[in-house]
């Protein structure tokens, strides 16, 4: 009896993960991309990014992105290197491939280049109480806090690089 319960609440604690968003910060490349993003509470139970990106100067997939996950078990800001092997990518092809795999998620983001656009012309890329999609979300991420650094270097140089954190918790 013992064995079907603790087999129970783990089934629950893995369906019951919530995500949401923390805290976004950009780092430097303020001449590249400007990004004037705020997390802001939603209701009692969720938070929001609203802002936009304001793209200066056109990009092109000569700017390599890439994104370095870390964690913080405790939520206490004390955070390791999660050792999870994410390929670099040229940013008209990053774009693509969130637009491609991510549809539904993205399709409340205004004014994204379309597929395929490739330089990306200066613009404002609009998110209006963006939540963190929960669909998304694997079913073994490990609960606590989370950052996500992305990077993008043009010939090896950093021009852009900002960071977002989101917390996983339970929510029974």
């Amino acid at each position: 009896m013992s064995k079907a319960i603790l087999y129970a609440l783990c089934i629950v604690s893995t369906v019951s993960l919530k995500v949401v968003f923390e805290n976004f910060v950009q780092l430097s490349g303020f001449d590249v991309v400007l990004m004037d993003l705020r997390v802001r509470k939603f209701n009692r139970t969720m938070t929001v990014l609203n802002g936009s990106f304001i793209v200066l100067n056109p990009l092109n997939d000569s700017l390599q992105l890439t994104l370095d996950l870390f964690h913080s078990r405790l939520g206490n800001q004390q955070f390791n290197h999660y050792p999870m092997k994410l390929p670099s990518s040229g940013c008209c092809a990053f774009l693509d491939n969130l637009q491609l795999t991510y549809k539904e998620q993205v399709s409340v983001i205004e004014n994204l280049p379309a597929i395929g656009e490739c330089p990306v012309s200066p613009r404002y890329v609009n998110m209006i109480n963006f939540a963190f999609p929960q669909e998304v979300v694997s079913m073994v991420m490990p609960r606590g806090l989370w950052k996500a650094l992305v990077t993008a270097k043009l010939d090896g140089k950093e021009l852009v690089s900002y960071y977002f954190l989101v917390k996983g918790y339970d929510d029974f």
